[in-house]
């Protein structure tokens, strides 16, 4: 498998993953440099996560609520634990 191709199937999972558990984003592409913003549908910009397509990690601002901390964890979880693991079977 290519680099190119392993990125795109992580990010590919990732984004499957984001709309099925958490419906209370939405992925926002807008901002470029390989980073995707997971915007929510209902609240506060505060709580927006970022997460970085190339480097597959997720970030939250410091000062967000608990609950987007909380998710912002799960999703970090969820890449590490459920998504490079399985995508670098097929390498």
């Amino acid at each position: 498998m290519l680099k190119k191709e392993y990125h795109k199937q992580i990010n590919k999972r990732f984004y499957a993953f984001v709309e099925n558990e958490f419906p209370q984003y939405t992925i926002d592409s807008g901002e470029g440099y390989g980073r995707i913003y997971l915007i929510p549908k209902e609240g506060i910009m505060d709580d927006s996560i970022m997460y970085h397509q190339s480097e597959h990690y997720v970030q939250v601002l410091n000062f967000a609520s608990e609950q987007a901390k909380q998710d912002c964890l799960r999703m970090q979880d969820y890449i590490v634990n459920n998504i490079v693991p399985f995508v670098n079977l097929h390498l």
